[in-house]
């Protein structure tokens, strides 16, 4: 049966991954938000003392903060990144056409190296969430002014919004996956990055009403109505795109010349 391959192409691709730039880009990438947002609390800690009644407390307002860059900042370029630097080490060394040789339908080769980028962007997604999390609760032990020490995070929400953005992600994911297919340079991809978060926030602060189909925007819809549904609709468009693109990716490359 055809499906006892994925497994084993799954396997070959964590193996690839492990302590590759992939793998501790995932690291250093979820640990700069919040270890930034720690430096940043102690070296000013006066101006965060939370006062007690405040109607958002310092867990809302901590991760609020650390969100908020990581997707303004980091997280679309992460994922772009991510992708290609994955895809990319076939082009590198020049393997597409021996790994499309070897005893593996072409179908498990592909979805193997698309499940290995997902793990990367869901650990990475994990260790940011931990991260906010112990850090807020070592500031609660260094001064209890800061307000962490007065209220338990809502970890629902913050498991909710972090899952949503990683929904919101599947777009990016889905496009970026077979443009790196498709191209040894990585520069293009990440210039597509900036300028895509760029007309995102163009678009965001004109109101464009077909922003649910631009996917460059979708994780900024998602970190600005935390206590929307999940999947919101834009959500789902990102996972018809995953899907859709995946499928005719996997079609491109399989009827291609590889060598």
């Amino acid at each position: 049966m055809q499906l006892a391959y994925l497994p084993q192409s799954v396997r070959i691709e964590f193996l690839k991954n492990r302590k590759t730039a992939a793998f501790w880009l995932s690291v250093a990438g979820a640990a700069f938000v919040p270890t930034l947002m720690l430096i940043a609390y102690l070296w000013k800690n006066t101006q965060n003392f939370i006062p007690p009644g405040l109607k958002n407390t310092a867990w809302d307002i901590f991760f609020g903060r650390a969100w908020g860059i990581e997707i303004v900042l980091f997280l679309p370029f992460y994922v772009v990144l991510i992708n290609s630097l994955v895809v990319n080490t076939e082009h590198r060394s020049n393997t597409w056409k021996y790994v499309f040789t070897q005893p593996f339908p072409k179908w498990s080769v592909w979805t193997g190296k698309l499940i290995g980028v997902q793990a990367l962007i869901l650990f990475h997604f994990a260790l940011f969430g931990v991260l906010v999390l112990t850090n807020g609760w070592i500031l609660s032990l260094v001064d209890e002014r800061y307000g962490f020490g007065r209220t338990t995070p809502d970890l629902l929400l913050f498991w909710k919004m972090i899952g949503k953005t990683y929904l919101a992600t599947l777009g990016l994911s889905g496009i970026h996956f077979w443009l790196a297919s498709r191209l040894r340079n990585i520069i293009l991809p990440i210039g597509m990055a900036l300028v895509g978060m760029v007309l995102s926030g163009l678009a965001l602060q004109a109101n464009w009403a077909y922003i649910d189909w631009f996917p460059y925007s979708y994780t900024l819809l998602s970190v600005k109505d935390a206590k929307a549904p999940i999947p919101a609709r834009h959500e789902w468009i990102a996972i018809g795109y995953f899907i859709v693109l995946n499928v005719a990716g996997y079609f491109d490359i399989s009827r291609r010349n590889m060598g």
